[in-house]
């Protein structure tokens, strides 16, 4: 692989880790932000799950537009807008302008990823290693992810909220430099396709091949999402302070990531459709042990909680990989299928699953998630996905 290749990798990795940086920062942050405005939880609630959720779908619009320019738009412009609105969104002076704001930064994040992680691809030029190089891409995201809550909390608790303005700098400086460091993107990797965005998607769409990746995706990403979501509860329950369930948390989505980045090398070992059987296996007997030891032993639950983060992500860019596999001249369409709008779709088990937690307990959310996630283990790779790992 050429220098110039490499140094674009990396560039591209590190954009993803301050993207999905900025995607958390605002998370430790919302009850402030209330506060301050006089605004109802419903009505943060409603405004930040609709960001998320216009993220996440837009994302395979996004990778279509992206798949036939040769211009790094949106992989620039999509970090400038994430690192320049998300600090803005808590010094909003009113309920619009955070409206505004917050989301104009997450449809940043929906520009930034079908684009890189389509360019990953491109600038490994399908080798060997592709699968380690989109490892280390989504890994090094995810432990953005994990780490933003801390940053962002420890700033604003020390110096206070207009501190969190000096947030933007990292993001404009990083854009800037993997504006230099990224080729332009090579006219053969373009998407030849004339079809339109809506018929391409229902040719996606109708392989059963690709639809088991993408619900091994969404049930992998409901998996995470409610598990980072609910056993916060648990944890306060138990008597863990805000600090101790803030770093218990940000160590379950590190570890995901790290797991995120070494499962390349046990896909070589064991293959691909194994790697997904031991993230999906090894959820519910962890998650029962958890549930089993929390009162009596709790700092060994919050281990075991971490420990399951490894396993719920360990399948991530095996699934991916294989996907830009099968659709190979639309890249960025199914990275933000396999990314964004399997995110989104993930994220819808929480409304169900809140009814569940109000009126049966959160500890049922945790097996019914792991359950769920058991069973696709079972019965979601079918002969096809087989046959699709094994190449």
């Amino acid at each position: 692989m050429r220098n110039a290749d490499k140094k674009a990798l990396v560039g591209l990795s590190t954009g993803h880790f301050m993207v999905d940086w900025y995607a958390s920062v605002l998370v430790p942050l919302y009850p402030v932000i209330t506060a301050k405005l006089g605004i109802s939880l419903s009505f943060i609630s409603t405004i930040i799950a609709f960001g998320h959720m216009l993220s996440s779908m837009l994302q395979p619009f996004f990778g279509y537009i992206s798949d036939k320019l040769r211009h790094r738009t949106f992989m620039f412009w999509g970090l400038i807008m994430a690192s320049v609105f998300i600090p803005l969104t808590v010094v909003s002076p009113s309920a619009k302008l955070l409206t505004l704001f917050l989301i104009l930064g997450m449809c940043g994040n929906a520009f930034y990823h079908p684009q890189v992680t389509c360019l990953v691809n491109t600038f490994s030029y399908n080798n060997p290693k592709l699968a380690k190089y989109m490892g280390i891409f989504l890994g090094l995201g995810t432990i953005g992810y994990a780490i933003g809550p801390i940053c962002s909390s420890s700033v604003v608790a020390s110096f206070g909220e207009h501190a969190l303005l000096m947030f933007s700098i990292p993001g404009v400086l990083t854009a800037i430099l993997i504006y230099f460091v990224v080729p332009k993107i090579p006219s053969d990797a373009l998407c030849g396709s004339k079809e339109s965005f809506f018929a391409l998607m229902k040719e996606i769409l109708s392989s059963k091949t690709i639809l088991g990746l993408v619900l091994i995706a969404v049930v992998k990403s409901g998996v995470s999402i409610s598990f980072g979501t609910y056993m916060p509860f648990l944890l306060e329950k138990n008597g863990f302070s805000l600090n101790e369930i803030g770093f218990i948390v940000t160590l379950f989505f590190t570890i995901s990531g790290i797991a995120t980045m070494i499962s390349p090398k046990l896909e070589e070992k064991i293959g691909g459709a194994n790697v997904i059987r031991l993230s999906f296996f090894s959820i519910l007997p962890l998650t029962l042990l958890t549930l089993f030891v929390l009162e009596k032993a709790p700092y060994f639950a919050a281990a075991l909680f971490i420990l399951t983060g490894f396993f719920i992500l360990l399948s991530v860019s095996v699934t991916l990989v294989s996907a830009q596999k099968l659709v190979n001249k639309n890249k960025g369409v199914i990275s933000g299928v396999m990314q964004g709008f399997s995110w989104g779709l993930g994220a819808l088990f929480l409304a169900p699953m809140g009814f569940v937690g109000q009126y049966f307990g959160v500890d049922k959310i945790l097996i019914i998630m792991s359950s769920i996630a058991f069973l696709t283990g079972i019965f979601g790779i079918t002969k096809e996905l087989k046959k699709v790992f094994e190449q």
